[in-house]
């Protein structure tokens, strides 16, 4: 008998996700003979909710909301022997790991387009003890994409994002980094460093190569410390693709890496979009560690 848990932020997005419950139930049962539903109430609900789902070898995890409940699941499904398959129901206001798949940002069409039948193993990334699915990032980036609101987020997508960006480089701050992999190595000031487990968040592509999320290593993008000019052209070419044709930006592939700061200086590290710790860091790749579900107009 096939089981699965939705986990759902009743808040996430416009805090409408309660609204569909009864739709996606009875979309459901044509798959899953049992369905539970658990409702993140504060901090860790949504991990705590995967390892239990884990624990009763729960066939299917959905995750009803955003970016921030995705990113509590895999914390809990990652470290565990069993895990379940994973899909995604747009709740939030980005769903960036939906569009990274190709899915809808729309919850309704997303469901439209839910296949039960196609799924794919992807890459995950460890840093420290934290587990993130997409991308781990230190610099003054950081602050404008936590800054960015979701007003903003919904008004103008990812340009919402450029106009920060651009707006907090003036303001940027480098620092002295030693960046150790199994392919390369950086020791100078920097800017931001970008460790993915693909070359893009949401539309922006950082580069033309053609990484994707099984293949097995991470694409590392490192700003050097130049003039604000140079810094503007930098971010100005890794939001649209062209880091590898701008001198300031140095980006490499690896499976491995360590990030320490040589200065005095405490450097939060974000992890999907939200702060959760600070250097030194060990980061490495988990090669398709994680089932997860495709859209079925996906290619």
């Amino acid at each position: 008998m096939k089981k699965c848990m939705i986990i759902e932020n009743p808040n996430s997005g416009k805090g409408k996700n309660d609204e569909y419950l009864d739709i996606i139930k009875k979309k459901f049962k044509e798959e899953f003979k049992e369905i539970t539903v658990k409702k993140t109430k504060k901090e860790n609900d949504g991990k705590n909710f995967a390892i239990k789902a884990c624990e009763e070898k729960i066939d299917s995890i959905f995750v009803l909301g955003g970016d921030g409940t995705f990113n509590e699941v895999i914390n809990g499904v990652s470290k565990m022997a069993f895990r379940p398959k994973i899909g995604l129901l747009p709740g939030g206001t980005n769903n960036t790991y939906m569009r990274l798949i190709g899915g809808a940002n729309n919850l309704d069409e997303a469901l439209e387009n839910l296949s039960f039948e196609k799924t794919k193993k992807v890459d995950i990334g460890k840093c420290n003890e934290t587990y993130f699915s997409y991308y781990v990032c230190f610099g003054k980036l950081i602050d404008a994409t936590t800054s960015t609101k979701s007003e903003e987020k919904e008004k103008l997508g990812s340009l919402a994002y450029v106009k920060n960006i651009l707006k907090t480089l003036p303001n940027d701050k480098a620092v002295k980094i030693e960046i150790k992999s199994d392919t390369d190595s950086f020791i100078g000031k920097a800017s931001l460093v970008y460790v993915m487990t693909v070359n893009k968040i949401g539309n922006l592509e950082f580069s033309n190569d053609d990484g994707d999320l099984d293949d097995g290593y991470f694409n590392v993008f490192i700003m050097t410390d130049e003039g604000l000019i140079s810094k503007v052209d930098a971010a100005k070419d890794m939001l649209h693709g062209k880091v590898d044709e701008n001198e300031n930006v140095k980006s490499f592939t690896c499976k491995k890496l360590s990030i320490k700061n040589l200065e005095d200086e405490k450097i939060d590290l974000d992890m999907d979009g939200e702060i959760k710790d600070k250097l030194p860091c060990n980061i490495e790749i988990l090669k398709k560690h994680i089932e997860i579900y495709l859209p079925k107009n996906k290619k």
